[in-house]
């Protein structure tokens, strides 16, 4: 009987330590690594920084060169109501960028926009959402170069 217990365990103990092993290939990596990546002067260090997390450089690994030629974000104001105020506010983020190899080069642009309300009694907050939505925009649009070079790979 103390010989079946231990072997319920021992089963049990090895099903966990198995289960939680494999579970490390499930995730997928989502690092491209890159020959060179270059940066255009309107790119902000910041958004450089968040580029890391997406692409790297690694001159062993790929012939591609991404150049991020361009990175601006729009703000855009849409006026309703009685007193024709501003009701909303539309940031239009927009990302020229290229990947050239020795064969060939692939030109793009990327835009993507988000809304916020406008907030006339607390403009700092206003502000600080613009600032966090920014940020948003410049993580999707990295989503989406991402989407781009997959796109171009296959």
């Amino acid at each position: 009987m103390g010989q079946n217990k231990f072997n319920k365990y021992f089963l049990i103990l090895i099903s966990f330590f198995t289960i939680y092993s494999c579970q490390f290939e499930w995730v997928e990596e989502r690092r491209i690594y890159l020959n060179k990546i270059e940066f255009g002067l309107s790119v902000r260090d910041a958004f450089k920084q968040k580029s890391i997390k997406y692409f790297s450089e690694d001159s062993s690994n790929n012939d591609f060169i991404l150049n991020i030629s361009n990175l601006k974000f729009k703000k855009k104001n849409f006026y309703g109501g009685s007193g024709a105020r501003a009701q909303q506010i539309e940031i239009i983020g927009q990302l020229e960028y290229s990947f050239s190899n020795m064969t060939s080069n692939y030109d793009g642009k990327l835009e993507i926009s988000d809304w916020i309300q406008v907030n006339e009694n607390n403009p700092q907050a206003e502000m600080t959402a613009q600032q966090k939505i920014i940020e948003e925009l410049e993580y999707l649009l990295l989503e989406d170069l991402l989407q781009e070079y997959w796109l171009i790979e296959s």
